[in-house]
């Protein structure tokens, strides 16, 4: 194990909450109450717990898969712009979950998606959960952020330990929580070695207040 190869390095994970546009938790709202949202010309499903728990997924990065055309959409870019801010001067690798969160991220950080240029370079990186939570040393970030969680136990301590090396002390950790609360709740389930499933989504309820 790491701690018996003198491995010392402490984690710490901080929760960074960005309010969505008001118009993504009507659409989020709307998804609970009657299971699809029309918009002009096309709609969203939700018509099972699966189906809703992953398209709140993800409205919560800003992002949807359209149900009619099967177009993905950017419909909201408040963590990206949050984390363009907060994040401003230092070296971070990002980890997401949806393709088109990296599209908008690219929009607004220079970003590269190659670990070899990240370590030579001072641009930041982002990866997709699966490709880049083993394997992949991330120990030139100054954090790791994660842009979503993902709803996989495993992908999560494998994700939070791409910083860990044997001379360092502290890994910094930061979650963007948008103000449903929503990945709060999959980090509650994760971070306890269980995978989030329908099972805790049907107990859950979205709420702006959950994640203050």
């Amino acid at each position: 194990s790491q701690k018996e190869a003198g491995f010392k390095n402490e984690i710490r994970e901080t929760f960074l909450t960005v309010d969505l546009k008001p118009k993504t938790l009507e659409i989020i709202k709307t998804l609970k109450k009657d299971k699809i949202f029309r918009g002009n010309s096309d709609v969203i499903l939700a018509d099972t717990a699966a189906k809703e728990m992953q398209k709140v997924h993800q409205l919560t990065g800003g992002t949807c898969l359209l149900d009619e055309s099967g177009k993905a959409i950017i419909l909201d870019e408040s963590k990206a712009l949050f984390i363009k801010e907060h994040f401003a001067g230092d070296k971070i690798a990002i980890f997401y979950k949806f393709k088109k969160e990296l599209e908008l991220l690219q929009k607004h950080l220079d970003i590269t998606t190659d670990i070899d240029e990240f370590s030579s370079t001072g641009k930041n990186i982002a990866l997709q959960f699966v490709a880049g939570r083993e394997g992949i040393k991330l120990n030139k970030a100054d954090a790791l952020v994660f842009y979503t969680i993902d709803f996989s136990a495993t992908t999560y301590f494998q994700a939070r330990d791409r910083m860990t090396t044997i001379d360092r002390k502290f890994s910094d950790v930061y979650y963007i929580i948008s103000n449903t609360g929503f990945e709060k709740q999959i980090f509650n389930a994760v971070s306890k070695k269980k995978n989030f499933t329908t099972r805790f989504y049907d107990r859950a309820e979205i709420s702006e207040e959950d994640n203050r």
